[in-house]
């Protein structure tokens, strides 16, 4: 299935270019930057490949953003080991 580009407006587009340039995490920046590249008419398999991911992803960046905007291609927690030190034994 075919998506059709993403028509966005102008504050979309800075706000895009903005975490595309300074995002926090790196994952963040590239998801934004699929997004504009869609926007201007890539295709999901050329966004694959570009990015080296999966169609089903690069899907799954633009509903993210259609559905949440640019807050939503931020990096949400990930589960993993709990730290070992806590936080008074961080600042020893």
């Amino acid at each position: 299935m075919r998506l059709a580009p993403i028509l966005l407006a102008v504050d979309q587009i800075q706000a895009l270019e903005q975490a595309a340039a300074t995002g926090k995490h790196p994952r963040e920046r590239r998801r934004a930057q699929a997004v504009l590249s869609h926007s201007r008419g890539l295709t999901l398999q050329q966004l694959a490949a570009a990015y080296a991911v999966g169609r089903d992803t690069v899907r799954a960046w633009l509903t993210a953003f259609e559905q949440g905007g640019v807050a939503a291609l931020a990096e949400g927690p990930r589960s993993g080991r709990p730290p070992k030190l806590d936080a008074a034994a961080k600042k020893k």
